[in-house]
């Protein structure tokens, strides 16, 4: 587990805790959020996708440092749980918890704040002191949101979209601004089976067909 530079999800990484013994197995989760597009006529309405959700990293870990020889060494908390209670506090910097990489082998590596963890103490020394505690840990994915619009093109006229129809649209000016071709508007009309180009209503929905190719 490492922990990112303050302000910077992108830079080189400080170790933060090695697991003492791997974890048997971890899941990774993702949700995505569609809308059905109501559009009269049709036996399924189409569906418009909204927003990725961020990806999620569960993960149940065993610490323990209870075969220690020297008893001062035995502690689990300063051994190795202060070090996980830390991803969950504000940095003084950033007023936030910090940014980590979780990375285990060859499999791919996970970089997200954490959402939720959970100690549970299994073991005491005499004196009450814990010396083995099983870790629950929940990674909620973090991707700054400038990377995210230079790795995609959301204006793209190759991905289908749906356009809100505003006050004063017209299928020319909506062509015009997702086509940068004004002319396109009849494939508008097409698409949404428009018999009058000019009966746009605001707060209509309108299908805005991915484009194959360009005019020559």
């Amino acid at each position: 587990m490492s922990v990112h530079p303050l302000g910077s999800v992108s830079g080189p990484t400080t170790p933060l805790l090695t697991l003492p013994i791997n974890p048997t197995e971890y899941a990774v989760s993702k949700a995505v959020t569609f809308a059905e597009i109501g559009i009269p006529g049709l036996d399924a309405p189409p569906m418009q996708f909204v927003r990725g959700g961020a990806r999620t990293l569960k993960l149940n870990a065993l610490v323990d440092a209870a075969e220690e020889p020297v008893r001062a060494d035995r502690d689990v908390q300063r051994k190795w749980l202060d070090a996980f209670q830390k991803l969950t506090l504000r940095q003084g910097k950033t007023h936030a918890p910090p940014v980590v990489t979780f990375a285990w082998g060859a499999n791919p590596s996970f970089t997200g704040v954490v959402d939720s963890l959970a100690i549970t103490y299994v073991l005491f020394d005499r004196d009450g002191t814990p010396t083995r505690a099983k870790v629950s840990l929940s990674l909620k994915e973090f991707r700054a949101a400038k990377e995210q619009q230079l790795a995609t093109g959301q204006s793209s006229p190759t991905v289908e979209k749906v356009w809100t129809v505003r006050r004063g649209d017209t299928l020319s000016s909506i062509a015009a601004a997702v086509y940068r071709d004004s002319g396109r508007w009849r494939e508008l009309a097409a698409a949404n089976a428009l018999a009058d180009p000019r009966a746009l209503t605001p707060g209509m929905a309108l299908v805005v067909p991915a484009l194959g190719r360009e005019r020559g």
